[in-house]
């Protein structure tokens, strides 16, 4: 008699054909391929700041000047590749995220940490938390739902806060769970 097995993209186990998820890693069975290009949509779509403040701009700019990162253009913002440890990297996307309702700037950093799957959904919820820097939030990249990393700073802010230490806390916090997502993988 043969059985049927559907293989996970992401770890290669076969899996019975009626699991919904993959019995080893989470993701979702059918799903694709974690796609490394995605952190390109990671800031999302671009919210033009109040025209009133021409400063914000120019703050932006010297918040990720200050950063230290080697930085490339990303979309309406940038990506900082950050060297983490035993060789691993994560890119941490900076740009701007619109106004509030007071019509306050922010600042987006994102950085992307894997395909969403259930099964880590309410685990990260609790990390939340207890985490001060950045929020585990589900952003669709490219059609597919994936964890983030993301904090939202406003623009009157930025001159006070450490732009080299944030980026980099923000980049450990992705990068943690991106290993447990992709069982030791460094896609993002």
């Amino acid at each position: 008699m043969t059985i049927i097995t559907i293989v996970c993209a992401r770890c290669t186990l076969p899996n019975h054909v009626s699991e919904r998820y993959c019995s080893c890693c989470g993701l979702p069975l059918g799903a694709v391929l974690a796609d490394a290009g995605a952190g390109t949509d990671a800031l999302g779509p671009y919210e033009i700041p109040d025209p009133t403040d021409p400063d914000v701009a120019r703050v932006f700019r010297d918040f990720v000047r200050r950063a230290g990162y080697e930085l490339m253009p990303s979309g309406q913002g940038w990506q900082a590749v950050v060297p983490l440890r035993l060789d691993r990297k994560q890119a941490v996307y900076l740009g701007p995220a619109g106004t509030d309702a007071e019509g306050r700037a922010f600042l987006a950093l994102v950085s992307v940490c894997g395909p969403v799957n259930d099964r880590d959904c309410r685990t990260l919820l609790k990390l939340n938390a207890r985490i001060v820097e950045g929020h585990f939030a589900i952003r669709v990249l490219r059609g597919e739902e994936y964890f983030v990393v993301i904090e939202n700073i406003p623009a009157e802010t930025l001159p006070s806060i450490d732009a080299a230490g944030l980026i980099r806390r923000i980049a450990e916090l992705a990068d943690g769970l991106e290993e447990r997502l992709s069982r030791g993988g460094d896609i993002y």
